[in-house]
């Protein structure tokens, strides 16, 4: 595909809400898809592509970011490495675009659009829905599940739950990641969404469809380059408290597109 081509039109996946708690099952089965109780509908909206205008997107503004960021990883399959190599640049990354006093990666989610990578990697399916990944309750849960003794501490003050997003394995051809700005979204038009994995329930909020909403997508991605998401911000000052976001069957990518190979890292960013 093009990298100069200004907009396109794409699908994008949209909770209907029909009055019911929507689920969403999280196998542990390696490869295998999710599964959602719930109805979707897909709306085809106009995406604009994020690399013909000035890279000034901000995490406190839309809601996420975009930035160069190499890494010393030579195999994202590699839990060592990640452990060893990559959380603690992640977590820098995180403390120098918040300004949090600490960050602390919880988690790190390999993805695939191939059935057969899924099953080698034990990685998930992209998600295509547009959603948040925390509602006020599963962050503060996220954050008592993960720190332990220290919860009650951290959760007295200002704390943010950041995704860090990128290729794993060569430039992103298929399923890239929309992003909809925070000030394009009416919060009537998100819905709590029960996500049950095999060991622990959490929530997620997904959005009904709005015309209003504005998305970006950074074409072609590289495995030297960045996303940076915000999931959720207890400050609510009037700056972004998450952004939005999901994978989208792009109608441009070529026919013979390698998978989409990606990592997001979540990351807590606390504050003093």
């Amino acid at each position: 595909m093009s990298v100069s081509t200004e907009t396109i039109e794409a699908p994008i996946g949209y909770l209907v809400n029909t009055g019911e708690l929507p689920v969403f099952y999280q196998s542990n089965v390696p490869g295998e898809r999710t599964n959602f109780e719930g109805e979707r509908e897909f709306q085809k909206v106009t995406v604009s592509n994020a690399r013909l205008l000035p890279n000034d997107f901000s995490l406190d503004r839309e809601g996420f970011a975009f930035v160069a960021h190499t890494t010393a990883v030579t195999d994202f399959q590699d839990d060592a490495q990640l452990e060893g190599v990559y959380n603690a640049k992640a977590e820098a990354l995180v403390r120098e675009a918040t300004g949090a006093s600490r960050a602390l990666v919880f988690d790190n989610t390999r993805r695939s659009s191939s059935q057969s990578l899924r099953e080698a990697h034990n990685a998930r399916d992209p998600a295509n829905a547009a959603h948040t990944d925390y509602t006020d309750w599963s962050a503060r849960k996220r954050v008592e599940d993960v720190m332990g003794d220290e919860a009650e501490a951290l959760l007295a003050k200002r704390f943010a739950i950041v995704n860090v997003w990128r290729s794993r394995a060569g430039v992103i051809e298929e399923w890239p990641l929309a992003l909809c700005t925070w000030d394009s979204v009416d919060d009537a038009h998100l819905h709590t969404v029960e996500r049950r994995a095999y060991n622990r329930v959490g929530q997620t909020r997904h959005a009904s469809y709005d015309n209003k909403n504005d998305w970006y997508y950074f074409p072609r991605m590289t495995p030297d380059e960045a996303i940076l998401i915000k999931n959720y911000d207890t400050e609510t000052d009037g700056r972004a408290r998450y952004a939005l976001h999901t994978s989208f069957d792009d109608p441009t990518a070529p026919a013979n597109a390698a998978p989409r190979e990606s990592l997001e890292t979540r990351v807590f960013a606390f504050f003093d």
